[in-house]
């Protein structure tokens, strides 16, 4: 989900299908940029079949209308949401849908690490949450 971050969208598309064969579609949904990002999209999905841009028609000042935009155009049996500022690490959607998985549960979460730009300093956003298993 994205609004005017072209500079920083593609990457974070480029990360979720670079997770593989388990990332069997990419729903990009803009939220009525004047951007580049629709142009940028648009481009990227010309590449790669698995992605596909949902662009919305007036923005919804929020971020829950384009999620929703996005579960509905999914028809993957799994969901993840990533923003326009988001990068996905190698192997992260193999080690979610593995915990999912191995304990039938139905959320699973892991740990974010907040990159502050420029400097690239890197510190982990609510570690509390993962001192222990919550099962």
């Amino acid at each position: 989900m994205g609004f005017n971050d072209a500079a920083h969208v593609a990457d974070a598309v480029r990360s979720a299908l670079a997770q593989g064969p388990a990332v069997r579609e990419v729903i990009a949904v803009d939220d009525c940029s004047t951007d580049e990002s629709p142009e940028l999209l648009g481009r990227l999905a010309a590449t790669d079949p698995r992605l596909r841009p949902v662009l919305r028609t007036a923005n919804s000042g929020g971020c829950g209308t384009p999620r929703n935009d996005g579960i509905d155009a999914c028809t993957s049996p799994y969901v993840m949401f990533l923003d326009s500022d988001d990068v996905l690490p190698p192997g992260a959607v193999d080690a979610l849908l593995t915990a999912a998985v191995d304990h039938g549960t139905e959320v699973a979460a892991g740990l974010c690490v907040r990159r502050e730009l420029p400097s690239g300093r890197e510190v982990p956003w609510q570690p509390e949450l993962y001192h222990s298993p919550c099962l």
